[in-house]
C-alpha cells in the first residue's frame, strides 16, 4: 500500500493546488502533511517553527510522512522540506508513488507566496533564503522524482494534464 501520487517541492510551487485537482480528477483522496501536522499538533506550521524548533518540526514531519506513506490510493503533498532527509529520501524511493517533483523560479515564486511572516524559513532575507534553500534540495528533488513538471507560467489545468498524461 503507498499513495498513487507523491508532489514534492518548494513552498509556494503549487503541491496542495494541484494535488486537490488530481485528486479529484483521479477520485483520490488528497492528502497533505503539513496539514496533517496542523490537525495533529493543533498548532500552525510557523507556530511550531517559532515554539518548539526546526528541529521538532522535522521529527513530528518524519513521523506524518512514514504514517502517510502506508495509505493507499491518494494524491499526497509534502512539505517543501519533507524530502530533505536520507531517511525520508529513502522511504520514498522505496515506495510504489509515483513521485512528481514542481519545479518553479524564484521569479515565479515570488508573488504566490509573498515571502510573508508565515514563512519561517523565510523570515530574514526571503528570496535569498528561498534561493539558498532551493540550491540544496533542486539536486534532492530530482534525485527521488519519477517526473519533472516544470510549473513557471503554466495554468493548473496544464500541469494537471501533464502529469495525467505520464500516469496514462
Amino acid at each position: 500500500m503507498a499513495p498513487r501520487i507523491i508532489l514534492i517541492g518548494p513552498m509556494g510551487s503549487g503541491k496542495s493546488t494541484i494535488g486537490k485537482s488530481l485528486a479529484n480528477k483521479l477520485s483520490l483522496e488528497f492528502r497533505d502533511t503539513d496539514s496533517v501536522i496542523e490537525q495533529r499538533e493543533n498548532k500552525s506550521v510557523s507556530q511550531i517553527f517559532i515554539e518548539d524548533g526546526e528541529a521538532a518540526f522535522r521529527a513530528i514531519e518524519r513521523e506524518v510522512l512514514h504514517q502517510e506513506l502506508k495509505a493507499s490510493d491518494t494524491v499526497l503533498a509534502l512539505g517543501g522540506g519533507a524530502p530533505i532527509s536520507t531517511e525520508a529520501q529513502s522511504a520514498l524511493t522505496a515506495t510504489s508513488s509515483h513521485v512528481v517533483y514542481l519545479d518553479i523560479s524564484l521569479a515565479n515564486v515570488a508573488p504566490r507566496i509573498g515571502f510573508n511572516r508565515d514563512r519561517p524559513l523565510l523570515l530574514n532575507n526571503p528570496r535569498g533564503q528561498w534561493q539558498t534553500l532551493m540550491e540544496a534540495r533542486r539536486p534532492i528533488y530530482e534525485a527521488i522524482a519519477d517526473t519533472v513538471v516544470d510549473v513557471n507560467k503554466r495554468s493548473q489545468s496544464e500541469i494537471v494534464a501533464q502529469i495525467l498524461e505520464v500516469l496514462a
